[in-house]
């Protein structure tokens, strides 16, 4: 297994290395072939690869023990925690950046043309309340003034 890195303008696999902060090759944490995988399983989306890699990584960490020997201590738990937080913000950041982010939501029919020109498009489903909405006609029921 191998481990490269040269410029993240140039590859998904080194965009994910340098989101997650591992772009010293020679002690590397992660392989390519797992940033590989977990590009695949996000669909290329390298927001979301980085932040599965960083769970990844978090995962590792949660195995370790925390240890203190006289002056020397290591504290593997901060740095799971720190994964996992770095997981968290670059699962948000794919929402604002990545290629399957949620995106912006979209508004329709807010002038009165816009109404009209929903209304008048034959191509359009027409929405439930209102293919429904005279479904029980009142007494008196005149087809011509409630459309069917």
């Amino acid at each position: 297994m191998t481990a490269t890195y040269t410029d993240p303008s140039n590859s998904n696999s080194d965009a994910v290395r340098w989101l997650v902060g591992d772009t010293d090759t020679t002690s590397a944490e992660l392989q390519n072939e797992e940033i590989a995988f977990a590009l695949t399983q996000a669909g290329n989306d390298v927001y979301i690869a980085a932040a599965i890699c960083a769970r990844a990584l978090a995962g590792k960490y949660a195995s370790y023990v925390d240890t203190k020997f006289e002056d020397v201590s290591s504290d593997y738990s901060s740095l799971r925690d720190n994964y996992f937080a770095l997981a968290t913000r670059l699962e948000a950041q794919s929402k604002k950046f990545g290629s399957k982010g949620l995106g912006i939501p979209a508004a329709g029919g807010l002038t009165y043309s816009d109404i009209e020109a929903n209304d008048l498009n034959d191509d359009r489903v027409q929405p439930k309340f209102k293919q429904d909405q005279f479904a029980n006609p009142p007494r008196g029921y005149d087809p011509d003034t409630y459309g069917y």
